[in-house]
């Protein structure tokens, strides 16, 4: 597969903490998280910690928002610092106790889910102002769409900035079959009449390797960086699409049968995302140049489709 992640491993990390924290650090390792961070945890002064080091820095100043805006409501592991080394940016948090849940035997996975719901359930009970806009979440706090759908739509705009810039290309310089994502984007599309009308927080990569737990409650939900305001629906399904044995979607409509939650138009704001997630992951591993994982989408895919 084709990385994206800046080249640096521990060494190079120890000795840019050491230049930023001004002493050495301890118990350096790297954690296997993100697409394009390179993440590390480590101590100082004998408290846990994990740094981001990134090419680009609006994400890592946007943790830190994330942090100062919810943290009191949610498990936001607290950040530090961020700033500016060498051309590399970088941000130091604090490290949530435990570890991540997809790192617990399945049969204990299924026991924490409840309370990964309750957490999402917290994030849809938060009163979002409507003015803030909708979409990724400047390092500032707002965002630029006038509605969820736009924000939508603007995920597979061809002028496309950053990762996907000119993303179409992928037509003739990859495997992404034309046909096959147009027939699932207009499925999605069909959709989109279902989706609320009032923003949510929305985490953007709501998986079990992002929370962390002490094996019974989440201790911490971190990597916030593609944060958004939209529909929260859309983080059931990020966690929903890659695991679906664990049967999240049926865990949090138990618990909002418990608070006598109501979730309007929930199988169509599921199908919704389902099938955008899986067209989304189409291009990513065409642009990856990641085959296996891009034949695996198109089954699941396939199998939406039909």
């Amino acid at each position: 597969m084709k990385s994206f992640k800046l080249n640096m491993d521990v060494h190079e990390a120890a000795e840019k903490l050491a230049n930023i924290l001004g002493s050495p650090v301890t118990a350096l390792s790297p954690i296997e998280m993100g697409e394009l961070s390179r993440v590390f945890s480590f101590e100082w002064n004998g408290r846990p910690y994990v740094a981001h080091f990134k090419g680009t820095k609006d994400s890592l100043e946007k943790a830190s928002y994330m942090y100062r805006k919810y943290g009191s409501r949610l498990p936001i592991p607290k950040v530090s610092k961020v700033g500016e080394m060498d051309g590399i940016f970088y941000s130091i948090s604090d490290k949530a106790v435990g570890k991540p849940v997809s790192a617990f035997p399945p049969s204990q996975q299924t026991a924490i889910l409840k309370d990964v719901a309750m957490n999402l359930v917290l994030m849809g009970r938060l009163d979002i102002d409507r003015s803030t806009g909708y979409g990724w979440i400047s390092p500032e706090g707002t965002a630029k769409d006038a509605s969820w759908v736009e924000t939508i739509e603007a995920f597979f705009k061809e002028d496309s900035d950053g990762f996907y810039q000119d993303w179409t290309r992928l037509y003739s310089e990859s495997f992404l079959e034309k046909s096959l994502f147009e027939e699932g984007y207009s499925a999605m599309m069909e959709l989109l009449p279902y989706v609320p009308d009032r923003p949510f927080l929305v985490h953007g990569d709501f998986h079990l390797g992002n929370m962390l737990s002490d094996g019974i409650k989440v201790t911490g939900i971190v990597d916030w960086e593609i944060a958004m305001y939209g529909d929260f629906m859309f983080d059931v399904v990020g966690l929903h699409f890659w695991n679906p044995l664990l049967g999240f979607p049926k865990t949090l409509q138990n618990l909002c049968d418990e608070k006598e939650i109501e979730i309007p138009h929930f199988d169509e704001r599921l199908r919704c995302y389902m099938l955008m997630k899986a067209i989304d992951a189409l291009r990513f591993y065409a642009k990856q140049e990641a085959k296996p994982s891009y034949d695996f989408i198109k089954d699941k895919l396939k199998a939406l489709l039909s």
